[in-house]
């Protein structure tokens, strides 16, 4: 395969899908997946089968045709980072952290896979090596919407930095290709909640 179409798929197909719950409260913070929406590339017909999988959920069935793709095309990450996100999804952690492992190992420069290890480790309670993953996104690609969402979550309920979780649920806001209400809705909380912790230590 040419280099060409290696960088295409590398770059341009990482789905978009949502991790770790569906709630909408204020208080429960959903972690989101993927790159930033953009024109995909053409795409080979086992891939593009396989991807159609992922996005109907049906993760067991994406996994050997993820893995029959890889086996034909050993040199690309992004196949990789869909590989992990299915084991994610089917709870199968040290699967999922080969997979991405495997991606960041291919493609150093790749955001998308460090961004998703970021979440895999955040998930398992690993908040350092989520911090540096997701940190690596920024410094490669400091545009990445999602990124500073999901770093802004680390901040705000695992870190206790509120300062740093509104700096990048700012930036994420800034960024978006789309309105997101329920950061809206975790902003004016967080905003409040600093509030009130300052008006505190102001009378104190």
């Amino acid at each position: 395969m040419s280099l060409f179409c290696n960088n295409r798929l590398t770059a341009g197909l990482i789905i978009l899908l949502l991790l770790s719950g569906c709630s909408s409260t204020p208080t429960s913070r959903v972690e989101s997946a993927g790159q930033r929406p953009a024109d995909p590339p053409a795409l080979p017909t086992d891939y593009d089968k396989a991807l159609g999988l992922m996005q109907s959920r049906d993760y067991h069935s994406a996994v050997p045709a993820l893995l029959d793709f890889i086996e034909d095309n050993p040199d690309l990450s992004g196949p990789y980072i869909n590989l992990g996100i299915a084991y994610q999804h089917m709870q199968q952690k040290e699967a999922a952290m080969a997979a991405l492992g495997k991606a960041v190992e291919l493609n150093p420069g790749n955001a998308a896979a460090h961004h998703q290890l970021g979440i895999l480790y955040r998930q398992q309670g690993d908040f350092d090596s989520a911090l540096n993953s997701y940190d690596n996104a920024l410094k490669l690609d400091a545009g990445y919407a999602l990124v500073h969402r999901n770093i802004g979550i680390l901040y705000d309920l695992y870190l206790g930095q509120p300062a740093l979780a509104l700096q990048h649920y700012r930036k994420y806001l800034e960024l978006a290709a789309a309105p997101d209400p329920d950061v809206d809705r975790w902003l004016v909380d967080l905003e409040r909640r600093s509030g009130s912790a300052q008006a505190r230590t102001d009378q104190q």
